[in-house]
């Protein structure tokens, strides 16, 4: 059987399937021959590079699961690959520590103001006295989204001396029993948080969820982290809070088009900017590529 590797992987993943005896073919560095390698494939893996359409899916008449290295789906079309009879899985588990220790880095570069020290003293302008921050210890962090990521990340703050507030439509029994853990519901978290971060995918229901609305009822100062979904904050209302200091500071690693145009948000000096970078690391791209691996391994192996 034949699989084929969209978008650049570790070669972990491609020893564990050549290992099976599947036939694995490469494309990530020639996307322009996806068309014709997926007319005979029956595993295809993705990243967040490759969007995986209908029309991709309809050269693909042997496909039976698509594979997405990473934790968001929202690159493949869900229902055409339903349709098609396509099963698709990801690796959830696998960016887990990478991204929640990438956050807290974020949430203390904001804090300290690592932007303004980093860029001054490069351009040897000693920039001292533009980089009083604030501590984390004693501060409350409100985690939207406390699934393995955002759960991860209650465990480091607490870890840190903060109070977590927490939203989620499941809650989780090992993070109830924490303590300063508490699970809210989202006007309560984002009325009371000192720091906002998010965790959750990109669905009809997510998409700007952080508005206008919910940047009024956030405290004056509040700083916010998005290493998830760019399109779960409304750019626009998310740079008119910066501009009237009713947001102190936001780190962001997802934009709602990537790489970002809005030149305004990326450029503004409150805004901490990075491109889409918390799953990469040596780590996760290992355990994301292995673990779809075995999921294809085990479905082809039916």
């Amino acid at each position: 059987m034949k699989v084929i590797i969209a978008d650049s992987l570790s070669h972990e993943t491609h020893d564990m399937l050549t290992n099976e005896g599947f036939t694995v073919v490469d494309v990530s560095k020639e996307k322009s021959r996806l068309l014709d390698e997926i007319a005979d494939a029956h595993a295809l893996i993705v990243r967040s590079a490759t969007k995986v359409t209908q029309e991709l899916l309809e050269h693909a008449p042997k496909l039976k699961i698509v594979g997405r290295a990473g934790v968001g789906l929202d690159n493949i079309n869900i229902d055409a690959c339903k349709q098609k009879g396509i099963e698709v899985v990801n690796s959830p588990e696998g960016p887990t520590q990478s991204v929640a220790e990438f956050t807290l880095g974020l949430m203390i570069a904001i804090a300290r103001k690592f932007g303004i020290a980093y860029t001054g003293t490069k351009e040897m302008k000693w920039p001292k006295n533009q980089t009083l921050g604030t501590e984390l210890h004693g501060k409350t962090l409100g985690i939207i989204g406390s699934g393995a990521i955002g759960g991860t990340l209650a465990q480091y703050a607490i870890a840190l001396g903060m109070n977590v507030l927490a939203y989620d439509i499941i809650q989780y029994d090992h993070l109830k029993q924490l303590n300063n853990f508490k699970y809210v519901q989202l006007d309560e978290l984002i009325q009371n948080s000192d720091f906002i971060s998010i965790h959750v995918p990109l669905l009809p229901s997510t998409k700007h969820m952080i508005d206008q609305k919910a940047f009024q009822k956030m405290k004056d100062g509040v700083y916010i982290i998005n290493a998830a979904r760019g399109g779960v904050i409304d750019e626009h209302a998310l740079l008119n809070a910066l501009e009237t200091d009713k947001v102190a500071a936001a780190a962001l690693d997802v934009f709602e088009t990537e790489p970002p145009t809005n030149t305004k948000l990326i450029q503004h000096p409150k805004v901490f900017p990075t491109p889409h970078m918390g799953a990469n690391t040596v780590e996760a791209q290992i355990k994301n590529g292995t673990i779809v691996a075995q999921k294809i391994i085990n479905k082809l192996k039916e």
